[in-house]
């Protein structure tokens, strides 16, 4: 039941929300405006996805978000204060529910303002060499956003310049869709068709991976895996000091796998015989699982670790019944942070990284047969990949023509 559906069964009035720090950084709640407003912050407004709009679960109900100044004049003088609250949120302490002052109340004065604006994904399509299976399609991925600003550090930086997540998976995109380019130009072009997909709002809740199959251009049922890239550039060295048990970061010559074990057999086995066959990295799959036990995501919160399966652009091609395979270096204390800079990158696990996704994605293009999906998959899995089949996921839609202004 949400927040919404017990106000309604209980006889509330409305719903209060109070945010997180990332929450509030997204609007205008961090210079001290009162109620829920959506005007200009640190990272602009929170803009909403029409096309995703899903009526709401108890719409008589109406909801706000509190912020700053409205949380410290509501809990003044009670039992906790809005601090103590806030942070108790922020590291998901337990807190026990008490009732407010009868005395208080509470009133709104409430104005809508509507503004309209876009977001793109990225898409370059190599058309495959083999007549028949050219209609098919192997599809590379990475994100090219990032979460923009957050609280200032002591030296006043403020920029979360995302180097790594996902500066390097974007770099390695590039780097693929020019190499198989340029391998088309001297007459190498795979058998199917490859499709270079550089996601957009990925970290607003993997936008643009859910754009392209719920309204895909393509039929969904001939993409025969997502090969996706997301932070690969960056290993364990000497001085790195971190202090969080959750974070798992690998060695040079070293890449984590997400999902084939969970996804699809077939595709595990074709990863593992490029791999033998080729740059033999060790490949680790500490994440490829969605419940954690000694041996895998251990160390993140229970009962369902860090649910990195959930967390990147490939789960949404997981959710149209696509195999999948995320490749990551791991996590590491400038994940999120202004200090995810260029001058910590890998460049040589990067490269080496990139070399085995290309080698994966070029025998998937040619191979006989196309990697078929477990049987027996995840219930929150099947779950969305429900949810996603009843809200009409994957209608061929056509692609928007260019904005006002757009080259093409």
């Amino acid at each position: 039941m949400t927040p919404q559906q017990a106000a309604a069964k209980n006889g509330a009035l409305a719903v209060v929300t109070f945010q997180t720090f990332d929450q509030l950084a997204g609007n205008n709640f961090l210079a001290g405006g009162g109620g829920g407003g959506r005007g200009g912050g640190l990272n602009g407004p929170q803009y909403t996805v029409p096309a995703f709009n899903v009526p709401g679960a108890c719409p008589s109900v109406p909801a706000i978000s509190a912020g700053l100044a409205m949380s410290n004049r509501m809990f003044l003088g009670e039992k906790k204060s809005a601090s103590e609250i806030f942070y108790a949120a922020g590291t998901n302490a337990k807190m026990d529910s008490f009732e407010l002052t009868k005395e208080k109340m509470l009133s709104l004065k409430i104005a809508v303002k509507s503004e309209t604006n876009h977001a793109e994904n990225v898409v370059g399509i190599l058309e495959g060499g083999d007549p028949v299976k050219k209609n098919e399609f192997v599809v590379f991925s990475a994100h090219l956003d990032h979460i923009g600003l957050s609280a200032p550090m002591e030296n006043g930086h403020n920029v979360n310049n995302g180097a790594d997540d996902d500066g390097s998976g974007s770099t390695a995109l590039l780097a693929l869709a020019r190499a198989y380019s340029e391998g088309a130009a001297k007459g190498q072009r795979p058998a199917r068709s490859i499709i270079f997909l550089w996601n957009a709002g990925e970290e607003k809740g993997l936008w643009g991976s859910q754009y392209f199959n719920e309204f895909p251009f393509i039929d969904l049922s001939k993409v025969v895996a997502n090969l996706n890239i997301d932070m690969i550039g960056r290993t364990k060295t000497p001085d790195l000091k971190d202090n969080d048990k959750t974070h798992v970061l690998v060695e040079q010559g070293e890449v984590m796998l997400v999902g084939p074990n969970i996804s699809s057999d077939e595709l595990e086995k074709t990863i593992e015989t490029v791999n033998d066959g080729y740059q033999k990295l060790k490949l680790n799959h500490f994440y490829d699982v969605t419940k954690p036990d000694k041996d895998h995501d251990n160390l993140g919160p229970q009962p369902q670790g860090q649910r990195i399966f959930y967390r990147s652009d490939h789960y949404n091609f997981a959710k149209v019944g696509i195999p999948i395979v995320f490749f990551t270096t791991g996590l590491h204390p400038d994940y999120h942070r202004p200090t995810d800079t260029p001058d910590k990158i890998d460049y040589k696990e990067m490269m080496i990284v990139t070399k085995t996704v290309s080698a994966v994605g070029w025998v998937l293009a040619n191979q006989d047969g196309r990697p078929a999906l477990n049987k027996t998959l995840p219930e929150q899995l099947m779950k969305d990949m429900k949810q996603a089949k009843d809200q009409g996921w994957g209608k061929i839609t056509p692609v928007m023509k260019p904005l006002p202004g757009e080259p093409f």
